[in-house]
């Protein structure tokens, strides 16, 4: 009845979009909301601080330090606390030694090495993506995602490494990873 209720609200998230069951699981299990009371937008792309939050949020908001070591995350926003806790257990870093660059677009690329550091660094055969150099610093987490079914990629024998990742293929990426 919960499913049912969530379609009908989430106007823009059509019942058989390969995401539905991601958003339905986000929204049910407190992981994200919908951009208003009737649209979820699963085409807006996502910045660092958003898809740290959702990793967060889908990890059960762990206990993390209230130390932001960021100049640019300041300790009152959203994001705060997730931002430490990624940071304390390495699932990500700054985009340089004083700054996260939480409002800069996060890349497909990104999202899936967030997701395999949360995931402990499991080691996976080649996905086969002709975009993905195998020495690229995602390599082994686009391998290991498409070795999990967390993705297939997004034409082609493409992977998309550097293509904004949207509210849709995130929330699909963790439900598939859950």
């Amino acid at each position: 009845r919960r499913q049912r209720q969530m379609c009908i609200r989430d106007r823009d998230v059509a019942a058989d979009a390969y995401y539905a069951d991601a958003v339905k699981w986000a929204v049910a299990n407190g992981v994200t909301s919908g951009t208003s009371a009737t649209t979820f937008s699963p085409n807006d792309t996502c910045t660092r601080a958003q898809a740290v939050t959702l990793l967060y949020n889908a990890a059960g908001a762990p206990a993390a330090s209230d130390t932001v070591s960021f100049a640019d995350v300041p300790a009152d926003s959203y994001y705060a606390k997730a931002v430490a806790w990624a940071v304390e257990n390495g699932i990500t870093n700054g985009t340089s030694a004083k700054t996260f660059s939480p409002d800069a677009t996060v890349t497909r690329a990104q999202v899936v090495t967030f997701l395999w550091r949360a995931n402990g660094q499991p080691a996976a055969g080649n996905s086969g993506f002709l975009d993905v150099s195998s020495n690229a610093y995602y390599a082994r987490a686009v391998d290991w995602a498409f070795a999990n079914g967390i993705t297939t990629g997004v034409d082609y024998g493409a992977f998309g490494p550097d293509t904004a990742c949207t509210r849709a293929q995130i929330v699909t990426f963790l439900y598939r990873a859950r």
